[in-house]
Order: C-alpha cells, then structure tokens, then sequence
C-alpha cells in the first residue's frame, strides 16, 4: 500500500518545522524559506557536544541539520513532505560552542526525486559542512 505524500504550503513551511518532536528537541527553526531554498538554524547546547571534555558539535547533529535543511529545501519546492533516500556530507572544519545555520537549496525536484545542496555555517560565518541530500518525490 503506498501512502500518498502529505501536502505542504510554503507559508506552512515553519509550522511544520515545529510540529516534528524530534526538531523541538533539538530546538531547529525556520529561519527563512522561499520555494526551493530555506534557511534552518540549530541553537547550541552541550548535550551537542562530542564528549564532556570537547569544544566542538557532534558530526551526527552536524548531519542531521543537512538532511533536515535539504529536506525542508525539496518540501518548499515539490509540495508535499518528502522521505530521504540519500545523504552525504563533507566535514570541513569542528563546529564550537555556538549556533549553527544551515541553507539548503533544491538544485533539481522532478517527479520522482529531488536533490538538494546545504551548507552549514558557525556564528562567525564560517562553512564548517557540506552536504547533498536525494529524497523522494514521487508517490
């Protein structure tokens, strides 16, 4: 049985950021979303960190505001809630103390994929990951 995708306005983008428990958790918010780009911004907490004696992010909280930034990017270009099918990231430099912001755009949304490209920033605007997501688009 194939459940149909469920639909998404841009101008409910934000709401439905929230309406997951698992990024109220984490304390993601939408910062900005157009159709095909957004902008996800991760508050800084020291459960993030990779260990009591570290001064730097987990890689996978690191990953899961990529896939949660490219996801939301394909969301506010195809419509509709998407599943990831893929993920890959590129660690670039150790994430401190400090907020993250991640902007995702949907390079590519066809009918049965969509691909989209994110970059993670420090508060200094520094580039600390890369990532490029594939999510399912079709029904």
């Amino acid at each position: 049985m194939t459940v149909p995708p469920r639909p998404v306005r841009l101008e409910d983008l934000g709401a439905f950021l929230a309406g997951s428990p698992f990024h109220r958790m984490l304390g993601l918010s939408l910062l900005r979303a157009r159709a095909g780009e957004v902008e996800v911004t991760l508050p800084f907490r020291a459960e993030f960190l990779a260990d009591p004696e570290a001064d730097y992010v987990h890689g996978g909280l690191i990953a899961t505001l990529i896939d949660v930034a490219g996801c939301f990017a394909v969301i506010s270009a195809a419509g509709h809630d998407v599943p990831t099918l893929d993920l890959r990231v590129d660690y670039l430099r150790p994430a401190g103390r400090e907020p993250l912001t991640a902007t995702a755009r949907s390079i590519r949304t066809g009918r049965t994929f969509g691909v989209a490209d994110v970059e993670v920033k420090d508060a200094q605007g520094r580039v600390v990951a890369v990532g490029r997501g594939l999510y399912g688009t079709g029904a």
